[in-house]
């Protein structure tokens, strides 16, 4: 299997059009999705992880998380970053 992917949950596009992606990466041979997302976005990125959890079961798990603050255009930017792993 591939290392890990990276998907960056935006203003565009749906929490299940997220989810669709991390699944798909998952299908591609990655072993691991990584989701990311600032500020607003981060309620989108959960939404995302609970798509895909309700889709896949018990067959991905939480294997990490970040939470914290950047520096963007001289201003703090709060972010989550969150990795999940197919089991199966």
């Amino acid at each position: 299997m591939q290392g890990r992917s990276r998907i960056v949950v935006e203003e565009q596009g749906t929490a299940e059009d997220y989810a669709l992606k991390a699944i798909l990466e998952f299908n591609k041979g990655f072993s691991q999705v990584e989701f990311y997302a600032t500020e607003d976005m981060v309620c989108k990125l959960v939404d995302a992880y609970l798509a895909v959890k309700e889709r896949m079961g018990e067959a991905v798990k939480v294997v990490g998380a970040d939470i914290g603050v950047t520096k963007f255009h001289n201003r703090n930017v709060s972010y989550l970053s969150l990795v999940i792993e197919r089991l199966a």
